[in-house]
């Protein structure tokens, strides 16, 4: 009976001429078997002791099955001589049994010299003498000689050249490592490089890293194996060098690099302000073996550097990942902020434009150069929208006053040269509250541990749910449709007090200040579309203390063109950043929370345009501190502003022109 099997046979054959091994695949390549067959042939090989299996390490080969020394001393013979039974009987000897050495028999009968007289007998013994003799020719003879020395020779000369070329040849086959592959320090420490050496003794083995010796190198069977310790970062070298008899020594050697620094790619996380709607080209370095991939396409890398041109600035950041040869990663979202125009402003209300006088005071601003936008309400803090809305739930609600027509505002503006920025109160809504409660729709509206909608405000909707964000969304949308320049979101946060005071419906526990972001992130795509800048009004708090309010203004940064901080002098409590009357002191309250943001956005590119305040309450407000909080900015590099009233009376005086050395 077989030792083993004809596909163990195989597959044992196909391992033994691979030194280095074989994956399952080749052997069932090599073996001509199905991969059940393959597997088993090799479970078979591993339960015997002739076969292991080694696992794969990224960037060290994958995983392989190999022939054990066990299998290298014994495993050509059972390849070679199988043991085969066999039916069928040798063919016997024609004289077996006989007793004597079998002869073939003559071509004649033989002649018994009994028969024959003496005289007959002495002839026919000289006819078969002469018949059996040959005679040679000399030269016949000489030149056969010869022709057997030159064989032997040539023999001979045959028998030494193998002799000397099996002295001179050295087979050392090298495993567990990739000749000049790159890897992680973590990935090659622990990993295992062998040399499989053939046709020396062992004993003359020497092993060099980086042309030192090493510790650590362990002998078995034909095999000189080392276990790699932890290396430094940078190109590294082992090499052995075996004696080989009469011949000097031979080396073979292997490669590679250690490397855990991530790749460098010579671009900003935030790109500089760019124009809005112009094409963006980026440019960067990249090392050798790099792959990149930009807003999940790949980029080619050309002689070390790279360039991408994006057909306009991207709504949201877009992914950036690089990735070496040694798997190392550079991964970033990389944000393109958007370069605003210099902005100085007043804020309208719809009822403002249809009052003559408040109206034309405005107007006169323009006409003096002191002001370069006007901001009107589209949906004010009492839900009410000012302009003739055709949006269905809009109307449906009760929430269209239609006192002018948007697209008649914007050209009227437009055409005096001023841009027209559209203030849009976003979640203190009251009517939709109210409609929404009405209809049933309980999970439009921000509620109280009672169950009732929260008082505060007189109603304040559920940013989290999708039709009230699209309700805003679609009034962003007609007065982008209608031409106005910018989208300047108000009441995007949270009503204030404890969050676990009050139930926002669908986020239970959760940090109510990414679903903020969110909504600015999906507004901002929307808007994109119309090439129509966003921004946001934050609280004065909301540098330091905008978890309050759920006001995340760095995450906000990412997805607006600029950041309006409302940073009223009247509304700082007393000793405020250290200012003892903020009230009354406008330029050192100023100064100091608006250098706050600056702080806070540093590195994002986001435009700061303060909210100033034009408006009396316990300190009275003229020229001088108007102009106080103007040059607070100015001084601080920041030439833009709104300037609010709710009467909409403003201070001409005080915001006269003035020359800004930094720009914002």
């Amino acid at each position: 009976m077989a030792l083993l099997a004809a596909q163990d046979t195989q597959a044992l054959r196909h391992l033994l001429e691979r030194p280095d091994g074989a994956t399952l695949a080749e052997v069932q390549l090599a073996a001509g078997m199905g991969r059940d067959e393959a597997t088993e042939a090799l479970t078979v090989l591993e339960r015997t002791g002739l076969a292991t299996r080694v696992t794969g390490t990224p960037g060290l080969g994958s995983g392989r099955w190999v022939p054990t020394a066990h299998a290298h001393q014994v495993g050509w013979s059972l390849v070679e001589n199988p043991m085969v039974e066999t039916d069928v009987e040798a063919p016997a000897e024609p004289a077996a049994g006989w007793g004597f050495p079998w002869k073939p028999s003559q071509a004649e009968a033989p002649v018994y010299a009994t028969a024959l007289s003496r005289r007959a007998r002495r002839d026919l013994r000289r006819t078969r003498e002469r018949s059996t003799s040959v005679s040679l020719d000399h030269t016949f003879r000489s030149s056969r000689w010869r022709l057997m020395l030159l064989l032997a020779v040539v023999l001979t000369l045959a028998g030494a050249v193998a002799v000397v070329q099996s002295m001179r040849r050295v087979g050392i086959v090298i495993s567990g490592i990739e000749n000049g592959t790159a890897l992680q320090p973590d990935s090659i420490i622990g990993s295992q490089i062998e040399f499989a050496i053939d046709g020396v003794s062992l004993d003359s083995a020497r092993m060099l890293l980086d042309g030192f010796p090493v510790s650590g190198v362990q002998r078995y069977g034909n095999r000189v194996a080392w276990r790699v310790p932890p290396l430094t970062e940078g190109p590294h070298e082992v090499s052995i060098t075996v004696d080989r008899p009469l011949f000097g020594s031979t080396t073979r050697t292997v490669s590679f690099e250690v490397d855990g620094t991530p790749p460098e790619l010579g671009l900003p996380e935030v790109h500089e302000p760019v124009p809005l709607g112009q094409p963006v080209m980026l440019t960067g370095q990249a090392e050798d073996g790099v792959s990149l991939v930009i807003a999940g396409v790949a980029v080619e890398i050309v002689d070390g550097a790279f360039a991408v041109e994006l057909s306009e600035p991207p709504a949201s950041p877009i992914p950036v990942l690089a990735i070496d040869r040694a798997g190392n990663t550079t991964s970033f979202d990389m944000v393109f902020p958007i370069a605003y125009p210099t902005t100085t402003g007043v804020h309208m209300s719809a009822a403002s434009w249809r009052n003559d006088r408040l109206r034309g005071a405005v107007l006169e601003l323009i006409d003096q150069g002191k002001i370069t936008a006007v901001e009107f309400s589209l949906k004010d803090e009492s839900g009410m929208i000012g302009y003739r809305s055709d949006i269905p739930l809009a109307n449906e609600a009760g929430a269209v006053i239609g006192w002018y027509d948007l697209e008649d505002v914007v050209a009227d503006l437009h055409s005096r040269g001023v841009r027209v920025i559209g203030r849009l109160v976003a979640f203190r809504d009251p009517v939709l509250a109210q409609h929404a409660w009405n209809q049933g729709n309980s999970d439009w509206v921000i509620q109280g541990l009672n169950g009732l909608p929260l008082s505060r405000y007189g109603g304040f909707t559920n940013f989290n749910h999708e039709a009230v964000r699209q309700y805003n969304l679609d009034i962003a949308t007609e007065a982008a449709q209608a031409g106005v320049d910018d989208i300047l979101w108000d009441y995007i946060r949270r009503p204030e007090g404890r969050l676990d005071s009050m139930i926002i419906p669908g986020m239970g526990d959760d940090d109510p200040a990414p679903v903020i972001v969110d909504f600015l992130a999906q507004t901002q795509r929307e808007l994109r579309r119309y090439d129509v800048f966003q921004g946001v009004s934050v609280f004065g708090i909301s540098a330091t203390r905008g978890e309050f309010i759920a006001q995340d203004v760095v995450g906000m940064a990412k997805h607006v063109d600029f950041i309006a901080p409302m940073l009223y002098p009247s509304h700082w409590g007393a000793g405020e950043y250290g200012v003892a009357h903020p009230e009354g002191q406008p330029y050192d309250i100023i100064k100091a929370s608006l250098a706050d943001f600056q702080r806070v956005l540093e590195g994002t590119n986001t435009t700061l345009v303060p909210w100033l305040q034009d408006f009396t309450m316990r300190v009275e407000y003229g020229p001088d501190e108007i102009r106080a909080q103007i040059e607070a900015a100015a001084d601080l590099g920041i030439a833009d502003w709104l300037l609010w009233d709710p009467e909409v009376t403003y201070t001409s005086d005080g915001m006269d022109p003035m020359e800004i050395s930094a720009g914002s």
